[in-house]
């Protein structure tokens, strides 16, 4: 469990907990007054210009719990508890980019144990339909932040985590990364995701050809502290 303690860390899962105003439990903030006052925290802390801002900036670092299941489901079979009650965000004051880590109260999973085509498509309803969704639909309700961003926040990751990361792993684990890969971001149908008729993240899936893919659209990083565009920001490449 130790090595796979290892890699989890360097997704940003962590064992500690911090008390600062930007540790806290998700079941915490997923109703309207909670999000809301977790936001304009958050907005004092990385500087940012307004709430949507904030809310975009939330789902890019919530984008690496994503990150966690995602590689524990592909890499190991296995399937983290991400329940509401089980996560909280861990955060020190101190750091001004805003780079959260993930406490997992029980750190445990369940392992495939049936057909996986049935299986992983449980995951992936487990992880967006019953955990992302709402948060994000709770995010555009609160704050008017367009869906589309924050689910290109969340599909960058996806694809720096299966082009990228997934691509050092053993030969048996590449090819179950490729086709987690399309099932997730071009064939998993939309009910996976939500109340969606069409899989939300196939309109960010792109072939790249060994080019950079440009976002198509702005996640508003410059309007905090950092004052940086992203350097596919389709504002700065115009």
């Amino acid at each position: 469990m130790d090595s796979k303690l290892d890699k989890l860390r360097k997704l940003r899962l962590t064992t500690e907990k911090i008390h600062s105003p930007l540790s806290i439990g998700i079941s915490e903030i997923v109703d309207d007054q909670s999000i809301s006052n977790y936001l304009d925290i958050l907005s004092t802390h990385i500087g940012a210009s307004n709430a949507k801002v904030a809310a975009s900036l939330f789902v890019k670092r919530y984008s690496f719990l994503t990150v966690i299941y995602l590689y524990a489901m592909t890499a190991w079979n296995e399937k983290l508890n991400i329940s509401y009650e089980n996560v909280s965000l861990q955060s020190d004051e101190s750091d001004k980019l805003w780079l959260p880590n993930f406490y997992f109260h029980q750190l445990e999973s369940e392992t495939l144990q049936a057909d996986r085509d049935e299986w992983r498509a449980n995951c992936i309803e487990l992880l967006f339909k019953e955990h992302i969704s709402p948060i994000l639909n709770l995010l555009s309700k609160t704050t008017k932040v367009s869906k589309l961003i924050l689910w290109e926040n969340i599909a960058v990751y996806i694809s720096w985590l299966y082009e990228t990361v997934l691509t050092d792993e053993p030969i048996e684990i590449v090819d179950r990364s490729k086709e987690d890969f399309q099932f997730i971001m071009n064939r998993a149908p939309g009910h996976l995701f939500g109340d969606y008729n069409t899989n939300p993240l196939n309109r960010f899936y792109r072939e790249a050809q060994g080019k950079e893919v440009r976002r198509s659209t702005c996640c508003y990083s410059h309007l905090t502290n950092s004052n940086k565009y992203c350097k596919t920001c389709p504002r700065k490449c115009k």
